[in-house]
């Protein structure tokens, strides 16, 4: 993961009496990995001269915003801590009278509880940024749900990622597959990977899982690609809280910067949370009357539920491009999909079952 992987011999320190936020803080920045945290665990109208001893890139500071005398000790924190520290400030009280006085006082940042810990891990890494870096870039998620099965939807997640991890990696990007399918999920065989995310570890405290824990479960391919992926569990039909799913995508958002989820068939209660939180979702179809037909059904259905945010369009797996294809044609399938449609993939069904089963993308 790439969480602080370039901000060796850079630290971090805490200013908090909130349980919470300091655990969460904890769990994001965990020791070691290059990467030093200090807390203190006080209020902030309680902290003195240790600051100066802090010598840190980067400093949290919890606070009131709606308070003075909190402004007040934020400026004195801010004289102690010296010019080459960034602040950032975390406060549950906010307003745009407090937005104007912290934008004055030039802190790096500024957070309003409660927090995603995405947000906070963001924000931490562009303060510990050193001189003519790239700032981090919000993570983009690409979803892939199937219309119908056996269309193929898992092998186009994969490529995808392949893709985004290849080029993504030369811009210093990282890419993970998130695969949702706890029951029959398939992106661990495809790789040749051993799937690694203990469900039953966290799913009744989905808040035991922080960067430590992700790490020891994140499964690695040799192309660099990480991948999220359970044990099948065939007999198992279970329904997880949408909590543990959230608190999942979050945490791989935070050090991510693109999450390529493989969406199972089945409707669940998170399904609507993923689907609104995705910025491109792609319904994979193949060539056939049925699936084509239940491609359509299922970005209408979206569409209602998501509304305006929905972004929904449909590949069309295994496709015949021949215009002159007996039965159903590209033609036939672009009038029947209208906008929904967003392209076409060739069928080779040889060179995706070579692919598959040496664990290598195409």
């Amino acid at each position: 993961m790439s969480a602080t992987s370039d901000s060796s011999e850079r630290s971090l320190a805490l200013i908090s009496d909130d349980a919470a936020l300091i655990a969460m803080t904890k769990g994001a920045f965990p020791s070691g990995k290059g990467q030093m945290l200090r807390v203190i665990e006080k209020n902030i109208q309680n902290v003195g001269a240790e600051v100066r001893d802090l010598n840190c890139t980067a400093l949290i500071i919890d606070m009131d915003a709606s308070k003075v005398a909190d402004f007040e000790q934020l400026q004195k924190i801010k004289r102690m801590a010296g010019p080459a520290c960034a602040l950032i400030v975390v406060t549950s009280n906010f307003s745009p009278a407090a937005a104007r006085i912290l934008i004055q006082l030039k802190v790096s940042d500024f957070l309003i509880k409660p927090l995603q810990t995405s947000d906070l891990v963001r924000a931490c890494n562009n303060a510990l940024k050193k001189p003519g870096e790239e700032a981090s870039v919000e993570p983009q998620f690409l979803a892939f749900m199937p219309a119908s099965g056996g269309v193929g939807t898992t092998s186009m997640a994969l490529e995808t990622a392949q893709i985004l991890n290849k080029y993504g990696r030369k811009l210093g990007r990282t890419t993970c597959v998130v695969d949702l399918n706890f029951q029959h999920g398939s992106c661990a065989e495809y790789l040749d990977i051993e799937p690694r995310f203990d469900i039953s570890e966290i799913e009744n405290a989905p808040e035991r899982l922080d960067r430590q824990l992700l790490d020891v479960m994140l499964s690695r391919h040799s192309s660099g690609l990480s991948v999220i992926a359970a044990p099948n569990q065939p007999s198992e039909m279970r329904s997880f809280k949408a909590a543990l799913v959230v608190r999942l995508l979050d945490l791989v958002s935070a050090y991510f910067d693109y999450v390529v989820i493989d969406m199972p068939r089945i409707w669940f209660p998170w399904t609507d949370t993923v689907l609104v939180g995705s910025n491109r979702l792609f319904v994979v179809a193949d060539m056939t009357v049925p699936s084509i037909r239940h491609a359509r059904r299922l970005v209408e259905v979206i569409s209602q539920k998501v509304g305006n945010q929905s972004n929904a369009k449909v590949l069309v797996n295994r496709m015949d491009m021949r215009a002159t294809a007996s039965g159903l044609n590209a033609k036939d399938v672009e009038e029947a999909l209208g906008e929904w449609y967003a392209g076409g993939i060739p069928n080779n069904y040889r060179l995706v079952r070579d692919a598959v089963d040496r664990g290598v993308p195409l």
